[in-house]
């Protein structure tokens, strides 16, 4: 079968995905449902990825816009689960059992903390039964007790990092902002999109003056030559929310 898969890992939310052709749903479907309700977590294959995690934090240092935006989380929640790398403590993770994942599995992974989501040419019928028959065996609720429930606190904080590894400034500057729940969370991912990137090749070095740029932030940055590249991100949670912007250049702008 042709398809691709596809994955991500975030603070709250994980996804994973299959773009199959039209004919290959039900199959496709079937996959991700074994892959949620029958995974085989084996102790042997753990270590093998466990490996592989340890050397992504092994080379976090080249990921620069990454690892300031972990950083920034950090700093805003450090006395909070939300504050931790998404990738894991690296001193932890070799303590990290099968155990471990089963305990994770039962108070994560259950039918009304899932969401299936199937696009395209797909005939809404069909694919609501395949689901019923791949996911039947995942339970309803929370067979297990999940940690770590206190409401997230923002914490304003000034936080510098000396790391010789990571070449040039990289600046997080965020503030407290809506969570995912809040009737204001549309009007920030709108500002997200106002505010866009910043790419000192695209916005500076034409023969546009910086001061007829449309966006003013883009404008100012546009005096700075040593910046070289900014980005707006949104980060929205259930309880808690990031906003602000990465910046990227020579040290001497920093302040």
């Amino acid at each position: 079968m042709g398809a691709r898969l596809h994955g991500e890992t975030g603070r709250e939310q994980s996804h994973i995905g299959l773009t199959v052709f039209k004919g290959d749903v039900n199959r496709a479907v079937s996959l991700l449902g074994s892959a949620i309700s029958g995974a085989r977590l084996d102790a042997g294959e753990l270590e093998l990825l466990k490996q592989d995690v340890a050397a992504e934090h092994e080379n976090n240092t080249e990921e620069l816009q990454h690892t300031t935006l972990e950083n920034s989380h950090f700093n805003a929640y450090r006395d909070h689960m939300m504050g931790q790398p998404i990738r894991g403590d690296a001193d932890n993770l070799s303590n990290l059992t099968v155990d471990d994942l089963k305990s994770y599995q039962a108070a994560n992974y259950f039918g009304e903390n899932l969401v299936v989501v199937g696009t395209g040419n797909i005939n809404h019928e069909e694919f609501v039964s395949q689901v019923n028959n791949s996911f039947h065996s995942v339970s309803k609720t929370a067979t297990g007790t999940r940690p770590n429930g206190d409401p997230c606190v923002y914490i304003p904080a000034l936080m510098f990092i000396r790391d010789d590894e990571m070449y040039n400034s990289n600046v997080g500057v965020f503030y407290d902002a809506p969570s995912i729940k809040d009737k204001d969370y549309y009007a920030f991912l709108l500002l997200k999109h106002m505010f866009g990137s910043f790419r000192i090749d695209k916005h500076a070095e034409h023969i546009n003056d910086v001061h007829k740029q449309y966006n003013s932030m883009h404008a100012l940055l546009g005096d700075l030559p040593d910046v070289t590249m900014a980005e707006s991100h949104y980060f929205a949670y259930s309880d808690c929310g990031l906003f602000g912007n990465y910046f990227f250049g020579n040290e001497v702008f920093t302040r």
